[in-house]
């Protein structure tokens, strides 16, 4: 009977210690996970604010929400998400600054999405972010950006706003396929909800709306459906 209550005592103490040392574990992973979530969404917040009121915005602003996006990290390094928020903290600077430090703001941008995009590459918002911030930079892998975009969301309003506005700006440096590629998406922006209005605006300030419309409307059996916008507005 001793025998067997030391062979017990043996074997249970240490699953009792590791059971103990789990639960800290799971308490400690646990706290980092929602002191992480307070800061991303305060400087989220912060961020949609400067949406709402860019006028209002500082280098001081920026300088408080990227420390917030930054401790945010620091706890959950492996968070796509807050890669995202840094990268949006670093355009607001980049937005701010002169050129050299424009410039300069601009790669750590990409360089923050990147890393998001490294942690979820199938999320095309991401790669849609990568294709502003790279048009401002050398645009050296811009036509990978909008590969990877198409790939995972070609009928998401994000990627087809940003595709068709930035293949437009680059039309005479892009391929023919890229340029279908970019009417392809024009198409979709001026269908969907939530982008049609702010699509057919932006293509009318820049002069581009009668030639975008009249490619669309040529090319009418590429697509799923009409753009009654195109349509009304050549009529």
């Amino acid at each position: 009977m001793p025998n067997s209550k030391v062979q017990y005592n043996f074997y249970f103490k240490p699953l009792r210690w590791l059971a103990i040392f789990g639960a800290l574990a799971m308490v400690y992973f646990s706290f980092c996970f929602g002191v992480a979530s307070v800061y991303a969404s305060a400087a989220e917040k912060n961020i949609e604010r400067w949406s709402i009121r860019p006028d209002s915005v500082t280098l001081e602003n920026i300088s408080e929400t990227k420390t917030i996006a930054l401790k945010a990290i620091s706890l959950q390094p492996s968070h796509p998400h807050y890669f995202n928020i840094l990268g949006k903290i670093y355009e607001w600077e980049a937005f701010l600054k002169n050129s050299t430090d424009r410039k300069n703001s601009l790669i750590h941008a990409k360089n923050a999405y990147l890393e998001s995009a490294s942690l979820r590459p199938i999320w095309p918002d991401t790669w849609a972010d990568l294709i502003v911030v790279d048009s401002q930079l050398d645009s050296k892998n811009i036509v990978q950006y909008i590969n990877k975009a198409d790939k995972y969301g070609p009928f998401t309003p994000k990627v087809n706003q940003t595709v068709s506005q930035v293949g437009l700006i680059n039309w005479q440096l892009f391929t023919s396929p890229q340029q279908k590629l970019a009417l392809d998406h024009a198409a979709r922006a001026l269908t969907h909800p939530k982008t049609r209005g702010d699509m057919y605006r932006y293509l009318k300030s820049q002069g581009q709306l009668h030639s975008v419309c009249t490619a669309i409307v040529k090319h009418s059996r590429d697509y799923n459906k009409n753009v009654p916008l195109c349509d009304r507005f050549l009529q």
